[in-house]
């Protein structure tokens, strides 16, 4: 079997330093940044972000999970790319249903992925979020929250979640009953921007 790999066109891990240098002021809070794997992948700290909060870089891949505990807990937002190079020499991500096609390769990673980036961190890493943790049993999940809003509205999502878990039974019926009882559930928050209290709960 023929396995297709990806070209790459650029490093991507150069290319965000390179951004970076001219946009780090566009970010709401400090960052600084670390290389690992050989300088084949990059983590970024903000400033007073709670240290749970992973942002990543590496080919492919731009985005943000939790991790707890020595594992990750979920991912919360990504804005990946597989690239391709078209028959008109333009670059285009192969994962977009209606691809945009640019120039050079870093045009693309700039404006499909390091800019939605900045603007989905500018949005979320504020005071007024918080990191909602949930772990049923064995599932685990992660979202963050606007604690300005109703919290009806986050309670009708947290319903849409078991929802969610009891699908999975439906799925796969022969398998045991792992979410049967919802009353096992656990729910912490936790401030996005670093508090002294630290967790709202234990998990």
């Amino acid at each position: 079997m023929t396995v297709r790999q990806r070209a790459k066109y650029c490093d991507v891990c150069v290319t965000f330093k390179e951004w970076l240098a001219k946009n780090g002021h566009r970010f709401n809070r400090k960052c600084k940044i670390r290389h690992y794997n050989k300088g084949t992948s990059i983590r970024i700290y903000f400033e007073d972000v709670a240290p749970e909060l992973h942002c990543y870089i590496y080919e492919g891949n731009v985005g943000t999970s939790v991790h707890l505990k020595g594992r990750c807990w979920d991912l919360l937002e990504d804005f990946d790319y597989v690239m391709r190079r078209g028959r008109d020499r333009k670059y285009y991500c192969d994962l977009c249903r209606k691809p945009k096609y640019y120039d050079t390769p870093q045009e693309l990673l700039i404006e499909h992925s390091f800019e939605n980036f900045l603007e989905w961190v500018n949005e979320n890493f504020t005071p007024f979020h918080a990191l909602e943790l949930t772990q049923c049993q064995g599932m685990t999940s992660a979202r963050i929250i606007d604690t300005r809003e109703p919290d009806v509205k986050h309670e009708a999502e947290r319903e849409e979640f078991k929802d969610f878990l009891s699908g999975l039974k439906k799925i796969s019926p022969g398998n045991p009953p792992v979410f049967e009882n919802f009353d096992n559930m656990k729910i912490v928050f936790m401030p996005v921007i670093k508090e002294k209290d630290g967790c709202h709960g234990k998990l």
